[in-house]
């Protein structure tokens, strides 16, 4: 029979798997899915589910949607033509959402949470260290298999020291850098000694001047200028006023054009970006990245034509993009590259109503967390929601495991922090 101590030696544990979770996801793909097996393991023998669900009360209404579309997702597979393999492939991936109800209960320490961030940084920062060895090419003295690890992820149309990503491929490796830098901002802002201060500020300075001028993942780009404007943004107290908001915005345009000025990477990237898409024709089969992604669009809107209410299930999506494709030169996918399309096909209007009001859940569970904590909820919801544009994130492994695990341990923070009168204003 488990005793008390028991129960609270399971639940330390699990929190330590789930932060060594935050290490793992942007290097190692198997090594996160053991841990967070363990972690679910010892969160089940750790029993006082009671409590646990106590504990969500404060984020109820963020917890209550993460369940409410993993029930959709599960209820999806009752409809549409699509076979039990594909079924399990999107279900699997959306169940991932059931961390963020998991992990909250586990991260009641703030201790834990500066924990769980910390290893994320710090993965990030190794991945800095060897994509600026890549870059620099001083790695070529590595065993020829284990540099082949490294760079088993590079886009082979550009040689590592043009586009330098280490264990994930470019559109990861340039997102998850740049919340890394972002996260780190906001740690530097909180530093207390300058000389924290200097070395957070520079870390997050060089894991921005990775994701512009060493990364080819125009995501990666468009993502950290939405994270620097919103950081911007939040340094005002109060809503900016019209003039400050020509100020900030001045400032942005004369920033992006001095990177733009620096960056072969960023200028060839929205270069070919524009190329192909003034060179996309509708029906052509176009094999570039952007002809591909208008493609999928123009596709996937037809499905969801034909299936408003419903969609075509969890797993109907192939066949129905199959159908819609059959006879053409275009090319069959089980991803049409933007999360918003995937969900309302998948399940209608109603699923992607769900999913907004999950991302408009956790913005309003932020707003009693302290500064910090409440900015890098939402900026990391911000990055999702722009992700999304172009990706479908719940279906990528780093992607969707980043976001639920980061919601999970932050919005935490909410059943022990008071709201301060600056979060009652944000609200």
């Amino acid at each position: 029979m488990l005793t008390f101590r028991h129960n609270a030696q399971f639940s330390t544990a699990a929190v330590w798997c789930a932060i060594a979770l935050g290490f793992t996801i942007p290097i190692s793909t198997a090594a996160s899915n053991l841990l967070l097996a363990l972690t679910l393991l010892f969160f089940l023998l750790s029993g006082n589910y009671r409590d646990k669900w106590q504990c969500l009360s404060p984020t109820a209404p963020a917890a209550l949607a993460a369940l409410a579309f993993c029930a959709l997702a599960i209820l999806g597979c009752g409809w549409g033509a699509g076979t039990p393999p594909d079924k399990l492939h999107y279900l699997t991936k959306y169940l991932s959402l059931l961390l963020i109800p998991l992990l909250i209960p586990l991260f009641s320490d703030a201790r834990a949470r500066q924990q769980a961030l910390a290893a994320f940084c710090a993965a990030m920062t190794l991945t800095l260290l060897l994509s600026f060895l890549l870059w620099f090419d001083a790695l070529r003295w590595l065993p020829p298999e284990l540099h082949a690890t490294l760079t088993q992820a590079r886009d082979p149309e550009f040689p590592v020291t043009r586009n330098a990503v280490v264990f994930k491929l470019s559109i990861t490796h340039g997102f998850l850098m740049a919340l890394a830098a972002y996260l780190l901002l906001l740690a530097a802002v909180e530093a207390t000694t300058r000389s924290r201060r200097l070395l957070l500020g520079g870390l997050a300075a060089l894991m921005a001047f990775n994701v512009l001028f060493m990364i080819i993942g125009r995501t990666g780009h468009v993502v950290l200028a939405v994270l620097v404007s919103y950081f911007l943004l939040t340094r005002y107290r109060q809503p900016p006023n019209a003039r400050q908001l020509g100020v900030l915005l001045l400032g942005l345009s004369l920033l992006a054009i001095t990177v733009w000025q620096f960056s072969p990477t960023l200028q060839a990237r929205a270069d070919k970006a524009i190329t192909e898409a003034w060179q996309w024709q509708a029906g052509r089969g176009d094999k570039s990245s952007i002809g591909l992604r208008f493609d999928y669009y123009r596709n996937t809107l037809a499905i969801i034509q034909a299936h408003p209410l419903l969609g075509v299930g969890s797993g109907g999506f192939p066949a129905a993009y199959d159908t819609q494709v059959q006879g053409t030169a275009m090319a069959r996918s089980n991803n049409p590259h933007n999360q918003y399309l995937l969900i309302t096909a998948q399940y209608g209007l109603p699923g992607l109503l769900l999913l907004l009001t999950l991302y408009a859940t956790c913005w309003r569970a932020a707003a009693p967390l302290p500064a910090p904590q409440r900015q890098a909820v939402r900026g990391i919801l911000l990055a999702f929601l722009v992700g999304n544009l172009f990706n479908s994130f719940l279906l990528d492994f780093s992607e969707r495991l980043f976001f639920a695990w980061a919601c999970g341990v932050l919005l935490a923070g909410q059943r022990n922090e008071p709201a301060s009168p600056a979060a009652e204003s944000q609200r």
